[in-house]
């Protein structure tokens, strides 16, 4: 008996098609066509309407989407859909037992992004591998189909399936960047809107959005998202590329409401003293300079030199959903907490040094609190410097406050402040470090070192062009 061939992977280039390509297209009706159509689609977002991508409204307003493919007259229409853990969803084609589609990449918004042909075996991605589908995930969506009897070419009417609105990340800038605005645009238009929420690392999505009468949301394990029944209910996950005006202002109350006894103490000394909060973040891992420390200490002499300034130092947040949900990476944050924590610790110690004990009481040590805590902190600072990354999301995405930022060379040389522009409604004015001021650190062979490292070449100037970006903003 002959064993059946193994599942292949194929990449779609809209300039050119390979050879296998080119043969399932002639064997599968209209494939070209809809590639081409899904790489049509795939980018729009990015410069268009970035809230939601249209098919996914369509999914949650009328219960289905339409691909129509031009030069054919022809249109495909999705039927009963699947989800896996990491959200990646796949559609039937109604009357089209021959292929699914898939989407995915949460970071691109959940694109339409890969065709699936089970009777080839066969998954043809599109626009690249990263965060894409691979074999075994469709192989996954396939078994959950078949486990439940359900055939994903089946003709149905319009809402004949109760739709899902899956939702959740534990990283909780694409929460907020990717996930929340596009669920404010699907509440804006669906009168009963039932979402499940893996995480909800700011805060609870039903406190979010408490004034939308017909929203439900249920937390769920990232587990229990393939075993939803395709034959009763249409999951799928929403995603857009910008933060929302909207949600921001929907969350800042609510940190304001959950901050600790301690955050509002420090919040009122500031206050009585007359302190203009400056944020500094602390990273211990990866994409960071190497004498990040000595820079930070010089920053917070400076600033401390000045009795109107205090400092919120800042790094990893614990998610507000930590305690009940277990599907953070435990290991990830017991490797960055104590370090940074450390670091920070350090920092106070060496300023104090400098400035006698009394100066604590003007420094917060934000380092592992409640994500709320630290939005609510950031929202009383006056300006802030932090590395490119995920840090630096915190306080630009949930505030306008004006920020410098520091990276390797490589993003530095290019327009760095567009990334976080054009993700962001309303930015805040933000400015990089000179190029000049910043070198690469070479690894032990002679290359780049791992994880982007790099090293401030005169912390000095680094202090006296944060001070100046200071002065320029009207806070120095």
């Amino acid at each position: 008996m002959t064993a059946p061939p193994l599942w292949r992977a194929l990449a779609f280039e809209a300039e050119t098609f390979g050879a296998e390509l080119f043969a399932l297209c002639r064997a599968v009706p209209l494939l070209d066509h809809l590639l081409c159509r899904l790489d049509e689609m795939h980018d729009p977002i990015l410069v268009e309407d970035r809230v939601l991508r249209d098919y996914q409204r369509d999914l949650a307003v009328q219960g289905y989407f339409e691909i129509a493919l031009p030069l054919t007259g022809a249109a495909l229409r999705s039927g009963r859909s699947v989800i896996l853990a990491e959200k990646t969803t796949f559609f039937g084609v109604q009357g089209r037992r021959d292929l699914l589609l898939a989407a995915a990449r949460v970071g691109f918004a959940f694109p339409l992004c890969a065709v699936v042909l089970p009777l080839h075996r066969t998954v043809v991605t599109i626009q690249g591998t990263h965060w894409n589908v691979d074999r075994v995930a469709a192989q996954r969506a396939l078994a959950v189909f078949e486990a439940a009897g359900a055939d994903w070419s089946d003709t149905l009417a319009p809402h004949a399936l109760e739709t899902v609105i899956v939702t959740g990340d534990a990283n909780y800038a694409h929460h907020l960047w990717n996930q929340l605005g596009a669920l404010d645009a699907l509440l804006a238009q669906c009168a009963r809107v039932r979402v499940l929420a893996t995480h909800q690392p700011i805060a609870p999505i039903a406190d979010i959005f408490a004034d939308h009468p017909g929203l439900t949301v249920q937390a769920v394990p990232e587990s229990a998202l393939p075993r939803l029944d395709p034959l009763r209910v249409q999951p799928f996950a929403p995603g857009g590329k910008i933060v929302v005006r909207a949600v921001r202002e929907r969350i800042l109350p609510i940190a304001a409401r959950h901050a600790t006894r301690g955050v509002r103490h420090f919040l009122a000394q500031a206050e009585a003293q007359g302190l203009q909060l400056i944020w500094l973040s602390v990273r211990a891992l990866g994409r960071t300079a190497t004498n990040q420390s000595d820079a930070l200490l010089a920053l917070g002499d400076m600033l401390l030199r000045d009795g109107r300034f205090g400092i919120v130092l800042d790094g990893y947040s614990r998610p507000h959903d930590d305690a009940g949900n277990p599907d953070y990476d435990r290991a990830a944050m017991l490797a960055a907490l104590p370090r940074e924590q450390a670091l920070g610790y350090q920092l106070i110690a060496g300023l104090a040094a400098r400035h006698g004990p009394a100066v604590a009481t003007r420094i917060f040590l934000g380092i592992g609190c409640d994500l709320l805590d630290s939005i609510h902190l950031a929202a009383h600072c006056r300006a802030y410097f932090a590395h490119h990354g995920t840090l630096q999301h915190k306080i630009g995405y949930f505030t306008k406050v004006p920020g410098m930022v520091h990276s390797n060379p490589n993003i530095l040389g290019a327009d760095p402040a567009g990334g976080h522009r054009h993700v962001t409604e309303d930015p805040g004015v933000i400015e990089y470090v000179d190029a000049a001021l910043v070198d690469d650190v070479p690894g032990a062979d002679g290359a780049l070192a791992p994880n982007n490292a790099y090293r401030f070449n005169d912390i000095p100037a680094v202090v006296t062009a944060f001070a100046d970006f200071l002065t320029r903003q009207g806070i120095r």
